[in-house]
Parts: C-alpha cells; structure tokens; sequence
C-alpha cells in the first residue's frame, strides 16, 4: 500500500489538486503552508496558494511549472534533482488522492489536517514549557510562555471553522 493513501496532508493536497479554481480557494481558505507537518507537502502548499491567489487552477502541471520558476537550476546547485523529485511526489500525490468528489472530502481532510497541526503545535508549546522549567528560566518567564498562545488559539479557531469536532458521519455518510 502506497503511504499516500494514509497521509491526509498529501490527500488533502491531492483534492485541491482536482478541483476548479473556486472550489481550490474554498479548501484552501484558512490554511497556512506552516499547518503541515512535512516540509514537502508545506512547500507545496505554498505553491498552491501562491497559484490560486495568482488566479490559476492549481494543477500538478501548473504547480510545477510555478515550482520550476521558483527554484535555482543551476549546474551543481541541486536544483534540477531537487525539481524532479517535488514533481513525482506531486504526480503521485495527484493520481493517489482521494476518489470521493474532491470539495466533499476536502473539507473533511481539511479539518483533519488542522486538528494534526493544532496538536503538533500544543506538543511544541508543552514541550518550550518543559524545557523553560528544567532550565530553571524565572517565574515571569514562565508565565509569559505559558500565556503564549496565540498560535494555538489561531489554530483551534481555524480548525472549528473548517468543521473540527463536528460528528464526522454528519458529514460524511455512506451512499446506500
């Protein structure tokens, strides 16, 4: 079984990949490259919002034609190699995602992505607390760290927007 399949950031990315222009600017309102985990699936995130903000359908061609614009291809610098490896993880990411109609799963996967994201970054503030307190930082600075949340408070509003917490056979149900 190809890992793909088992990674909602890349079947997340694969639905935007198959969709118009408005449905991509639909599924991608509220995202932000740094929500992914994977550098890859981040950088082509980017991409694609880059694209779409631009008015282009992001397309695994287009999104790698912007790609190629974006990357330095000259002799020894990696770039070439570097370009044809992004391009088969989009290939692949694109012929691998999801078989349901894109906008219908792609704003399940969405909030799956987003709530993955929202967990991360609450493992990375508990974790800066942790360290803060083994490294003996003063009371002050604690409390300022442990106050410190916009980011996950941004993420925890995203993530209920785009459905989060919701029953998720409400929203996807079997076809009888």
């Amino acid at each position: 079984m190809k890992t793909t399949l088992l990674d909602p950031e890349r079947q997340f990315l694969g639905c935007v990949m198959q969709v118009r222009l408005t449905g991509a600017r639909r599924l991608l309102a509220g995202m932000r490259a740094d929500d992914f985990g994977s550098p890859i699936a981040a950088r082509v995130l980017h991409l694609v919002i880059e694209l779409t903000g631009a008015g282009h359908a992001p397309t695994p061609m287009a999104v790698l034609d912007h790609a190629r614009e974006r990357t330095v291809t000259e002799p020894r610098s990696g770039g070439v190699d570097r370009l044809h490896s992004l391009g088969l993880w989009i290939v692949e990411t694109y012929t691998d995602g999801p078989i349901l109609p894109p906008p219908y799963y792609g704003a399940w996967l969405k909030a799956v992505v987003l709530k993955n994201a929202y967990r991360r970054a609450v493992r990375e503030h508990a974790a800066r607390l942790v360290q803060a307190v083994e490294d003996d930082s003063p009371t002050d600075i604690l409390r300022h760290q442990l106050d410190d949340t916009e980011r996950l408070d941004d993420l925890w509003r995203r993530y209920r927007e785009a459905g989060g917490d919701d029953e998720p056979t409400a929203r996807l149900e079997v076809a009888a």
